[in-house]
């Protein structure tokens, strides 16, 4: 049934992609960049966050007054900024959606990726908590109404017990103290996000954090067409004196809210509580894969010749980057063909693709893509290098020799002098050629480590 579920996903996913290829080329496919995407909407949202605290008042007349002021009498910066940190808000859930469910989809969160499922779960509530107490802070009647659902859901708790939705029966029980509550709440759940994106970022060799320039230019625009077309605006001001009975109501961070009403808190805790449970034991749930210990698999690489040790459900490029080998790579999910190498020993899976990236021919001769590759085993695997192997150019060095000495009948220690002092850096397996005045050139391993 899993396994059924992920082919469905993998098939829909790479379909979409596909057309996403031909609309935008595979190095500049939005869907190649979620993770990145992310981060650069987090910026953006932090960003404008920061200038409209600078403007915000935290108090009981201050706060509707400061925050309808931006898009009353400001439209075209302060009401523009607000709309803007309302898209990009918006826009981090649905890219962080679309990455988690990719990453299930391909099978990418389980064994040693743990971690980084359980703590993007994290930080999309974290995402969601942030966006829903944003909207308590312009103090309109959807704030009045998430305000007053928010404290009766948690009054549901024997820790509460119905202590916080009396808070909001008299308008006099509401004071400034709330509103600086509220801020202090959003400016630090939304420094937890940015902690937290850290760590889960420093699991995954060299990740992204930015997307290429033209993507991000275009997400701007976007931001901005979207502001200009639907700008954010306050509602009517929040008198706790009338009950809410009809708002415009946000479906997108809202949704479970309604849920609250339809049914109880009770169900609401059920349901989120049991979903939340359930997306956080799936890297445990069966079926499992094999067991990682003392079944762990190598990887020969050449022309670097290392050998690298890969984790059970990694994929080769991630193994060999975590372990220094300089692939190369651009889009990490088999859609650009840049990663492409060669099997010259042992087997592989090859894990899913775009279908014009690797034609069936080029699989018969051995050709994958690293990215989407894991190994069955001990393999042995050849690439095209961009650079030198350990970032090491070739150069001359001027030296001389000072010691030949004979090792055994057929094999000599020859030491050289480097002049001017400055060793050789070389790459394990390198080796040097040694050029001599009448033109004659050979070719010596060195015996010494790296750095040495």
């Amino acid at each position: 049934m899993l396994k059924r579920a992920h082919a469905a996903g993998q098939w829909t996913f790479l379909r979409i992609e596909g057309l996403f290829n031909a609309a935008f080329g595979d190095r500049l496919n939005p869907l190649y960049y979620l993770g990145p995407i992310s981060y650069f909407l987090i910026w953006v949202a932090v960003g404008s966050g920061l200038l409209l605290y600078a403007v915000f008042e935290t108090s009981v007349l201050g706060a509707y007054d400061s925050v309808n002021a931006l898009s009353r009498h400001h439209p075209w910066s302060g009401g523009l900024l607000r709309s803007v940190h309302r898209y990009a808000s918006d826009g981090i859930v649905l890219t962080m959606l679309l990455h988690m469910v990719r990453h299930w989809s391909f099978d990418r969160y389980r064994g040693f990726r743990w971690f980084s499922w359980v703590s993007g779960v994290v930080l999309l509530w974290l995402v969601y908590v942030t966006g829903i107490n944003g909207y308590m802070l312009p103090w309109d009647r959807l704030s009045q109404f998430v305000v007053v659902a928010t404290a009766e859901w948690f009054d549901w708790l024997p820790m509460f017990n119905g202590a916080l939705v009396r808070n909001f029966i008299f308008v006099e029980n509401v004071n400034d103290r709330l509103f600086s509550l509220l801020a202090f709440i959003h400016i630090g759940v939304s420094l937890a996000v940015l902690a937290i994106l850290w760590v889960h970022t420093q699991r995954v060799p060299q990740a992204r954090t930015v997307p290429p320039m033209s993507i991000a230019i275009g997400l701007g625009a976007a931001l901005l067409a979207l502001a200009l077309a639907h700008p954010a605006m306050s509602q009517a001001r929040a008198n706790l004196a009338l009950a809410v009975a009809a708002l415009e109501f946000d479906w997108f961070y809202l949704p479970t809210y309604a849920l609250l009403y339809r049914s109880s808190p009770a169900t609401l805790w059920l349901v989120l509580g049991g979903a939340t449970v359930l997306f956080l034991l799936l890297p445990w749930l069966p079926p499992r894969r094999r067991a990682l210990a003392g079944d762990l698999s190598h990887v020969l690489v050449r022309p670097d010749n290392r050998i690298v040790q890969v984790r059970d459900g990694e994929t080769v490029l991630d193994a060999g980057l975590r372990e220094g080998v300089a692939f190369p790579f651009d889009c990490r999910s088999g859609g650009c063909g840049r990663c492409k190498a060669t099997l010259t020993a042992g087997r592989i899976d090859f894990g899913a693709c775009q279908p014009g990236v690797l034609s069936d021919a080029e699989r018969a001769d051995g050709k994958f893509l690293l990215c989407t590759a894991t190994a069955l085993g001990d393999i042995e695997v050849s690439y095209e290098a961009e650079s030198a192997p350990g970032g090491i150019a070739p150069r001359l060095w001027a030296s001389r020799v000072v010691l030949i000495e004979a090792l055994s009948h057929d094999v000599k220690r020859v030491v050289l002098h480097v002049e001017g002092g400055e060793a050789p850096a070389f790459y394990a397996g390198q080796y040097l050629n040694i050029l001599l005045e009448d033109g004659e050139k050979r070719a010596f391993s060195f015996a010494t480590a790296p750095r040495q």
